[in-house]
């Protein structure tokens, strides 16, 4: 009996925290409301002097969300009601809050446009890898170059180049970046950070940031259709196409040359050198016919073992206190489907000839020979043919096992044999005893 009432005891607590938190959520969004309506003719203002902020979801985008969130229908466990009402009011929030990022954005215009304007993003270095495939590590080695200029995450996530000035000079003073640090991670739970390096210092997945600046962010809580059209990083359905195309394209050269003013020149008076790095294969196209000069690199990671690690880490990835985190079921069905794609893109699009400089690197190569595969990236990517003393010769070590959430291929009802079949020319692509580059 005290078993059945302490779990009864435990379901009636916790739905009264949802509801307390629904209704201070809903004040939170008359709150935000009663400002955006004095903000919004001011934005709008901005808009016909400038442009529309790229890192703004569009309209399109809020009415589909809107529609998917109380029509979708996904496999068990379903969606109740009460979070289709949580979900509601976070995307009315993300409307709300427009003016507020859209004058942010535009203050950068107002303040440093034409500095903007005659900073050119040339011959960047753009790093397109699919998760869990070793980028991060290889991005955080790169980024040590000085004649590198890369966004951080927490740049990524607020691009604005004021606000970067601003912070140093004011709460930067009491406020350490090991204190911001210590308290980023505070909020994060054990299982994701054993499966990332994650510091808000250092740059990290810049789609990310994309996601989150629109709504994209939400498509996994909308079960595993939304996530595979809306989560994906391989191919765009053709409503997000304004999203790469111009959208994503947009921040991103704009950040680009944030970075680069914010950095500053290089000590003989050139200026640095744009990086970034993340997964967006599916704006591949549209970034090689912005830059020609870019030099684009891969790293290729046998796909089984990358699969089952990327299940593991979106499961644990922090989630929404409501919401919680994506039912094993909707991961595992979307992310083998949007694998398979990514991969299938991926091999077509750096081994395709002509066009922009093309560098792949093995994952095996990476990990067992770091001195040779970096050597490799500064041949094809920056025409040298010796390691800055800063590109370490060995990699630190690393725990990588014993995960507190590890769950298997077969756990997760994924035919492994099915899968290797599928992908056997990617696979014999990652083993290949040579990489060439394009």
């Amino acid at each position: 009996m005290s078993s059945k009432f302490d779990i009864s005891e435990k379901k009636r607590s916790s739905v009264t925290t949802a509801v307390g938190r629904l209704l201070l959520n809903s004040v939170g969004l008359v709150l935000w409301t009663i400002a955006a309506v004095i903000l919004w003719p001011l934005y709008w203002v901005g808009t016909m002097i400038w442009h529309r902020p790229p890192n703004l979801p569009r309209t399109a985008q809020v009415v589909r969300y809107l529609r998917l969130t109380w029509t979708v229908q996904p496999p068990s466990p379903g969606i109740p009601f009460f979070k289709r009402c949580w979900i509601t009011i976070l995307i009315i929030q993300k409307v709300m809050r427009i003016p507020f990022w859209g004058l942010a954005w535009l203050i950068d215009e107002l303040l440093y446009g034409r500095e903007l304007n005659a900073t050119p993003v040339t011959a960047p270095l753009i790093e397109i890898s699919a998760g869990r495939s070793g980028s991060t590590q290889i991005a955080r080695y790169l980024e040590m170059d000085p004649h590198l200029a890369a966004p951080n995450i927490l740049q990524a996530i607020f691009p604005y180049l004021w606000l970067w000035r601003l912070v140093p000079v004011t709460i930067g003073r009491f406020l350490s970046p090991d204190r911001v640090q210590r308290r980023i991670f505070s909020m994060m739970t054990p299982e994701f950070l054993e499966r990332h390096e994650a510091d808000p210092f250092k740059t990290d997945t810049f789609d990310g940031a994309l996601y989150n600046a629109h709504l994209n962010a939400l498509s996994p809580q909308l079960g595993p259709e939304v996530m595979i059209d809306e989560f994906g990083f391989g191919s765009f359905p053709p409503h997000n196409q304004r999203l790469w195309e111009e959208d994503f394209v947009n921040i991103l050269d704009r950040i680009g040359r944030k970075t680069i003013l914010y950095a500053g020149p290089n000590p003989d008076g050139s200026p640095k050198r744009f990086f970034v790095k993340g997964h967006f294969l599916c704006a591949a196209d549209a970034l090689e016919k912005k830059y020609p000069d870019a030099s684009f690199l891969t790293i290729i990671r046998e796909p089984v073992s990358r699969l089952r690690s990327a299940i593991n880490y979106l499961r644990v990835n922090p989630a929404d206190p409501i919401l919680g985190p994506v039912p094993w079921e909707w991961l595992a069905e979307a992310l083998v489907q949007t694998e398979i794609e990514y991969c299938e893109v991926e091999q077509a699009w750096f081994t395709r000839s002509g066009g922009a400089n093309r560098c792949v690197i093995r994952f095996s190569d990476f990990v067992t020979d770091l001195e040779g595969a970096m050597t490799k990236v500064y041949r094809d990517c920056f025409g040298r043919d010796s390691l800055p003393p800063h590109v370490p010769k060995r990699h630190p070590p690393r725990n990588r096992k014993n995960y507190l959430v590890n769950r298997s291929l077969e756990e997760l009802d994924i035919d492994e044999t099915a899968l290797r079949q599928r992908l056997a020319s990617y696979i014999d692509w990652c083993q290949g005893e040579h990489m060439s580059t394009t």
